[in-house]
């Protein structure tokens, strides 16, 4: 490997902000019940943790010398980050029943509302 002269964003920032936000919203939907609740952690990891690999993956590399290694890394962190999403979904809706979809949607855009801060996240 080569010597890295670029710093690397401190991104992770972002996947701990996502998890505060996931355990606030889960608070805040415990009012509404406990299953509400359950369903609002759900969505928040279902957010967080594709977000985090993928974030994971895409800083993996820097430079211009490992460009081929940097998009191989980006395309398997998108790829991963939506195979993650669907089993984050499709796990939810097989073991957690009832599911309260509103607490479950709303907690997932939410946090994924998140990123469209990334930029000022990553550079505090």
């Amino acid at each position: 490997m080569f010597r890295q002269s670029i710093r690397r964003p401190p991104v992770y920032r972002i996947a701990l902000i996502q998890l505060g936000l996931t355990a606030i919203l889960t608070v805040l939907f415990l009012f509404k019940g406990p299953q509400a609740a359950i369903s609002a952690l759900a969505g928040g990891l279902t957010c967080t943790i594709p977000n985090a690999y993928f974030m994971y993956k895409t800083f993996l590399y820097m430079g211009a010398r490992q460009v081929q290694l940097v998009m191989k890394s980006f395309y398997q962190g998108g790829g991963g980050k939506l195979i993650l999403t669907m089993l984050g979904f499709g796990l939810t809706y097989k073991f957690l029943q009832p599911v309260d979809y509103l607490a479950l949607f709303l907690s997932f855009a939410l946090v994924q509302g998140v990123m469209i801060f990334a930029a000022k996240i990553a550079d505090l």
